[in-house]
């Protein structure tokens, strides 16, 4: 099975590969490997980047105790992008195409909660919040990084369940709109705000803001208590910066491609939110 790794708010895509698509990968990977050992490949032979969202690699799993993740290594990505051509749009393929070969600068938290992360949802004060992954909700946003994505960081709780706007109660996105985002939100107890950037910060709760990458996907990204905003892109780890690497002032001004379409503000109060 292959996961790519590209969504920030819905689940990332996924696939089958048989037997004949892996064999020439493990070939591939066997080469790149014994290329390495004889000095043949550079370890620095790729190009960072600093990009917080977006296409993030690739998983082949056989099972959940066999997994390996893929990034930066230009010609086995193409053969795995190739391998889900049917399986992804247009717009989707582009996006990876122009990203391929690409290793990331990862950011990595050591949690230090001794909180129950599995006694969700853990829901964070009606305060605005600070950036601070390793404790803001127990750390369970690190210890739990992957079952949570930026709606979960955005409404600040933690939930395990990848949560989507209107799912607690019942409603499913029709498509994926700047109009049909907001209503669902609105639904789960989050305020609509407006497209204005905020100034300073709401009576009870924090703002979020609300963006698109159209037809494909929408991300949430929050203000904390230093002025600046903070995301959690996806399963990947929570950051304060966008794509340039640089703190974020105004989410619609910022770098944050492929979630190019900005859909305004809101007022998340956590104690009057229900996510699922």
């Amino acid at each position: 099975m292959v996961t790519l790794h590209v969504f920030s708010a819905t689940p990332d895509p996924v696939w089958m590969i048989n037997i004949k698509q892996i064999i020439p990968m493990k070939n591939l990977v066997k080469k790149i490997l014994n290329d390495y050992e004889n000095h043949l490949l550079p370890i620095n032979s790729t190009t960072t980047t600093t990009r917080t969202v977006g296409y993030q690699g690739f998983t082949i799993s056989c099972s959940s105790d066999n997994e390996i993740f893929i990034h930066g290594l230009n010609s086995l990505e193409n053969q795995l992008l190739e391998s889900g051509k049917s399986y992804l749009s247009k717009t989707i393929i582009e996006h990876v195409s122009e990203n391929l070969g690409k290793s990331l600068f990862l950011t990595k938290y050591t949690s230090l909660t001794r909180i129950n992360c599995d006694l969700v949802p853990i829901k964070g004060s009606d305060k605005v919040p600070t950036f601070s992954p390793q404790t803001g909700n127990g750390g369970c946003f690190v210890k739990k990084q992957s079952k949570n994505n930026c709606y979960a960081y955005g409404t600040n709780i933690v939930t395990n369940t990848y949560p989507q706007p209107g799912r607690y109660s019942g409603t499913k996105l029709s498509a994926i709109t700047c109009e049909t985002v907001r209503k669902a939100a609105v639904l789960d107890g989050l305020v609509y705000y407006g497209t204005n950037l905020p100034v300073g910060h709401p009576k009870s709760g924090h703002f979020v803001a609300l963006l698109l990458w159209p037809n494909a996907d929408y991300h949430w990204i929050r203000k904390d208590a230093t002025g600046f905003w903070s995301h959690k892109p996806g399963a990947g780890a929570v950051t304060n910066k966008d794509n340039t690497g640089s703190l974020i002032n105004n989410p619609s001004k910022s770098n944050l491609s492929p979630w190019k379409s900005f859909c305004g503000y809101y007022i998340a109060q956590p104690s009057k939110i229900n996510i699922r």
